[in-house]
């Protein structure tokens, strides 16, 4: 997974370059989110990981949704290169579906992740 995220990475960076947009100021929340998520739930344990994953790709697919609805119809390029990630994404997703269970003790992780991944995903349109 961390292979499709660096691709996803360097699709975006290089269309953002191209065009001269600079980068959203708020990378470094996620990079330090990520990171934080990451050791919480790694401490959690394995399955805390695969529910954790399926509640960031099931936020990121919904917003990759509205994202290819919006661009099909204003920019095709940008429309390319958000639909060609969407694939990994929904490996990741399913993956993360099929091996973390959300069972009772885990559900308040899926609810906290999709929630915190929505508003990391406002902050980002807004910085």
């Amino acid at each position: 997974m961390l292979a499709h995220e660096k691709k996803h990475f360097k699709t975006f960076d290089n269309l953002l370059k191209t065009r001269s947009i600079r980068s959203c100021y708020a990378l470094w929340i996620w990079a330090f989110g990520g990171f934080v998520l990451g050791l919480f739930t790694a401490l959690m344990g394995r399955n805390a990981i695969w529910v954790c994953t399926n509640a960031i790709e099931t936020t990121v697919l919904h917003h990759l949704e509205w994202q290819l609805t919006f661009l099909g119809e204003h920019d095709r390029e940008a429309y390319d290169a958000v639909y060609s990630i969407k694939a990994d994404e929904e490996s990741h997703q399913s993956m993360g579906e099929l091996r973390g269970r959300a069972t009772f003790i885990y559900k308040p992780i899926f609810i906290v992740v999709t929630g915190s991944t929505k508003v990391a995903i406002w902050l980002s349109t807004k910085l």
